[in-house]
């Protein structure tokens, strides 16, 4: 959260930069040519975004169905411990609960360790694509003679004309472009 307000304030600061640097110069609007690009859609709607998307979803779900089953074993320790609790002598009922407590611990702390490493290998991936990504951007506005081009998805631009919308474009490309390696 703390992170997004700075990106916000640091968009917004830069906006007022670029607006008292454009009535300094005295240039006219005509000859800027402003573009912008939603790079969370370009994420989501790249070939490579949807693949690791994938990817991601079935490598969560090999890890769920792991701790499922760890889940289930827990279940059945816990149901014969409420069962044959009466049965067994007190040491024996000690060692099966402090099992299962061990064990409910491993599960925790596995469950916890699989989410951190999924929602880790998550920010890596999307951080390597968003990197492409602004290569592309970068590419297009040379190519095609643009002064600025603007980030859309972070909240800070609040209008622009579809037209200046380079999102598109910049998906075709990226997909082109990883295609040929």
């Amino acid at each position: 959260m703390k992170k997004e307000k700075r990106m916000r304030k640091a968009l917004f600061l830069g906006l007022v930069i670029f607006a008292f640097i454009l009535s300094a110069v005295n240039l006219p609007a005509a000859d800027i040519k402003i573009g912008y690009a939603n790079l969370q859609k370009a994420l989501n709607e790249c070939d490579a975004g949807i693949k690791a998307k994938d990817t991601l979803k079935d490598e969560a779900k090999k890890l769920e169905d792991e701790l499922n089953i760890k889940q289930e074993e827990l279940k059945k320790m816990k149901d014969e411990i409420d069962k044959k609790a009466n049965v067994w002598n007190k040491e024996t009922r000690e060692a099966k609960e402090k099992d299962f407590k061990t064990r409910s611990q491993d599960f925790q702390q596995k469950f916890m360790d699989y989410g951190e490493q999924l929602n880790k290998k998550k920010q890596e991936v999307e951080a390597q694509i968003i990197e492409e990504l602004r290569d592309v951007v970068e590419e297009i506005a040379k190519k095609k003679g643009y002064a600025y081009v603007f980030e859309k998805s972070v909240g800070g631009l609040l209008y622009a004309p579809s037209d200046a919308d380079l999102t598109d474009e910049v998906i075709k490309t990226y997909n082109k472009r990883t295609k040929s390696k």
